[in-house]
């Protein structure tokens, strides 16, 4: 058996400590990630129109500040354009999505730099890896900017009527917002991937001829893995322009958009320069983020079906065995949601569950490319 040497970043105990405290962390962006998918699909992004890092932690508490509050939100476009017949009791309640956004916000914050500086003091976190969860904080704490400079993209009222009169944020804006959303988030993942399995070897129990064939397999993978963490991170990103600009309300068939596998209006030529549809026309983003889907579960599929026909498969690591039908299994259930989403218009529980499935695929397929490279070349 092949043996490689790994240089753990402090003892089993302490790495379990830490990889336990940053598995949290992780399910605390994650929850901050789906929260922020349900506070757009209600259209609540807009609800409160101030930044205050540290005084806005708490909100109205009486009646008076409720009535305050409503009243700065009736300032604005959105309920100028939009919700000019909402009530108090309706505003509360996309108040509550987006407060929540935000109080979530803030928690990982204290979640995630209390500890780092008491594991740090402990000495659990060595130089190297402290840079690193430096970065992620540092990158965390420029998220509320970020999704502030979201924000001020819906409020404008110059910035709106450049989008057609719509009342919501920059799809470009949000788009950056997410991704830096699930780069903190990998992030988070493979460091914890890293103090839980101490990096510890996944080695072969094969010989001969079966040996040889479990290599070939190992090859397969090691070249695939990587291209489909990719590919599911780029179609994730792809469903923020979907959300942005709500293009999940138009052409809800499938496979055919409007009777064409191309629709007609892929090109709308008054988007000049015409590079730019595939970000700003609703057809085209629609039709890139199928493209995606299909790509990347049909990359998932061949893999796995690589995988499995080779001779190769009962040579693997158990847990390598797993993950790779963990991954199977869970790009079947993301593309079912993506296709129920789109034929039923964008209800909130469905949507919500397939942002939801793009975080899980995401989560199976770092773990998928962990595994395969703690199996000795």
């Amino acid at each position: 058996k092949a043996v490689v040497s790994t240089q753990s970043t402090g003892s089993p105990a302490s790495n379990k400590k830490v990889g336990a405290w940053l598995l949290l962390c992780c399910g605390v962006v994650g929850g901050i990630v789906v929260v922020g998918g349900i506070t757009r699909l209600t259209q609540s992004g807009l609800s409160i129109t101030e930044w205050k890092p540290l005084i806005g932690t708490l909100p109205p508490t009486t009646h008076e500040k409720w009535v305050e509050e409503f009243e700065r939100y009736k300032q604005f476009p959105e309920y100028k354009r939009l919700n000019q017949n909402m009530t108090l009791a309706e505003f509360k309640r996309i108040y509550f999505w987006e407060y929540s956004h935000r109080l979530l916000g803030r928690a990982i914050g204290v979640i995630f730099l209390f500890p780092f500086l008491y594991y740090l003091k402990k000495g659990y976190i060595n130089r190297n890896l402290s840079l690193k969860m430096a970065g992620v904080f540092l990158l965390g704490g420029s998220q509320g900017l970020l999704g502030w400079y979201m924000v001020k993209s819906g409020l404008d009222e110059k910035n709106i009527d450049q989008r057609e009169g719509i009342p919501r944020v920059s799809q470009y804006r949000l788009a950056a917002h997410l991704g830096s959303a699930f780069v903190i988030y990998c992030a988070l993942w493979w460091l914890a991937l890293d103090l839980l399995t101490n990096k510890k070897p996944l080695n072969l129990n094969v010989s001969g001829n079966e040996l040889a064939k479990t290599i070939k397999t190992i090859k397969t993978l090691r070249f695939g893995a990587p291209l489909i963490s990719g590919l599911v991170f780029i179609t994730a990103l792809s469903g923020a322009f979907v959300a942005g600009l709500d293009a999940g309300l138009i052409y809800n068939t499938f496979p055919y958009m409007g009777g064409k596998l191309i629709p007609s209006d892929i090109i709308d030529n008054k988007i000049k320069p015409k590079f730019r549809n595939m970000f700003e026309n609703a057809v085209t983003v629609q039709f890139e983020h199928r493209v995606l889907a299909i790509t990347t579960f049909s990359s998932i599929l061949t893999l796995y079906a690589l995988a499995r026909g080779r001779g190769g498969w009962k040579g693997l690591p158990k847990s390598v065995r797993v993950l790779s039908t963990s991954l199977f299994g869970v790009a079947c259930v993301q593309v079912g949601l993506g296709i129920t989403t789109l034929l039923t218009f964008v209800p909130t529980p469905i949507a919500s569950a397939h942002q939801m499935g793009s975080l899980t695929l995401l989560t199976v397929a770092l773990w998928f490319l962990h595994a395969i490279r703690r199996i000795p070349k």
